[in-house]
């Protein structure tokens, strides 16, 4: 009996999923693919096997950008705002993207754009911490000198476990160009990355793919500390990958760096990643497919796009852009990522869709933005699912 009891006592502390690349576990798995594996099971099968998921699916990634999930703002005074509770409304509705084929979400330790601005949401304010308080915002989970902030880590912490859970994945940015300003310089940059990764490891999660730093090619002047972060990302990449080998953990986690709207992700860097990513903002459906495709020939490694800005406004032409590019990478790349902007990324954030999938460009705005969310959900179970995920009929 007690043997019995130890042994369900360790099976509830196991991770339910663990996830690879099929470039990370040898050339006789398929190299451009995603891979997961439990405790049940530990055989390494492509994501979406087994009964009620299309074949076409197998070894794919759809996914949310839900970057706002961990989000504190500790400038923000102009409205409140309850960050356990922002992550508990993220939890809430993982089994509704489950249900409709997604797979992961993607979140951030230094957060995204919250679009602030006076006419939508009462305040205004510029997205950087470099402006400063009343001026700009801080986000971050990380302290100047790239220690950790322990209520960030809880929120973490009880999103990871919820998504394992229910054998779902999470992509963790470390970087976002609007907070890196908030270091000390770039030693403390190294130590945020090797602390983030010693706490993953620690904590044995395994079911995150790494995204080092969001948009790590952007131009301009958007990341400080002399743009460190991108002149370094290789050398980021590959020192986060040692921390696996130095505290010898028995698990290795995907390892890559989201790109801007461009697209281009040089040879040098798909070398030393695990996955090409890549945000699709404000290109047309077309150049999407081309760019997958490219990168599918050129890179043995899933080419997965985790962001994707296909305009604003909720309306039936920006509905069309979404379902054409869904398709796209779905045909051509390991997967895509929606990014619900007016309902999950724009305070004040919200994470449920809609009750139906059904709306037009007539349809009151509050109302057709969940609605809207719903249909963009409904498009990627079309993808994934050999059924409708709510019992009746595809939507048109």
């Amino acid at each position: 009996m007690r043997v019995l009891l130890l042994c369900l006592a360790l099976v509830s502390v196991l991770p339910a999923i663990e996830v690879a690349t099929g470039s990370m576990l040898g050339l006789r798995y398929d190299q451009r693919a995603f891979y997961i594996r439990t405790p049940e099971n530990q055989t390494w099968r492509k994501t979406y096997t087994g009964k009620g998921y299309r074949s076409e699916a197998r070894g794919k990634l759809m996914n949310l950008r839900l970057a706002q999930a961990l989000f504190q703002d500790e400038w923000l005074t102009e409205r409140p705002f309850d960050a356990a509770r922002n992550t508990a409304q993220v939890i809430e509705a993982l089994d509704f993207y489950k249900r409709h084929g997604v797979l992961m979400i993607n979140v951030s330790l230094q957060g995204g754009n919250p679009g602030y601005e006076k006419e939508v949401n009462g305040i205004e304010r510029q997205n950087g911490a470099k402006y400063g308080p009343g001026q700009g915002l801080l986000v971050s989970a990380f302290r100047p000198d790239g220690s950790l902030k322990p209520e960030w880590l809880a929120r973490l912490e009880s999103l990871l476990k919820a998504a394992d859970q229910r054998g779902m994945l999470v992509c963790l940015m470390y970087f976002y160009q609007g907070q890196d300003e908030i270091f000390e310089g770039a030693e403390a940059v190294e130590a945020g990355a090797r602390n983030v990764t010693d706490w993953l490891i620690d904590h044995k999660f395994r079911n995150v793919i790494l995204d080092v730093a969001n948009e790590w090619d952007i131009q301009g002047d958007r990341w400080d500390q002399a743009e460190y972060i991108p002149q370094n990302i290789g050398g980021l990449v590959e020192r986060i990958r040692e921390r696996f080998q130095a505290k010898r953990a028995d698990f290795t986690l995907p390892i890559g760096a989201s790109t801007g709207g461009q697209m281009l992700y040089p040879a040098s860097l798909a070398e030393i990643c695990d996955v090409v990513l890549l945000h699709g903002n404000g290109r047309d459906p077309g150049e999407k497919t081309t760019r997958a495709q490219q990168y599918t020939k050129m890179y043995h490694r899933p080419v997965l796009m985790n962001e994707d800005d296909n305009g604003r406004e909720t309306t039936r032409a920006n509905f069309a852009k979404e379902k054409a590019s869904a398709d796209a990478l779905f045909k051509y790349g390991a997967g895509w990522g929606y990014m619900p902007w007016v309902q999950a990324q724009r305070f004040p954030f919200y994470y449920q869709p809609g009750p139906s999938g059904e709306f037009t460009d007539a349809t009151p705005v509050a109302e057709r933005d969940r609605a809207y969310f719903h249909a963009v959900l409904d498009s990627i179970a079309r993808l994934v699912l050999e059924k409708p995920p709510e019992g009746k009929k595809w939507p048109r």
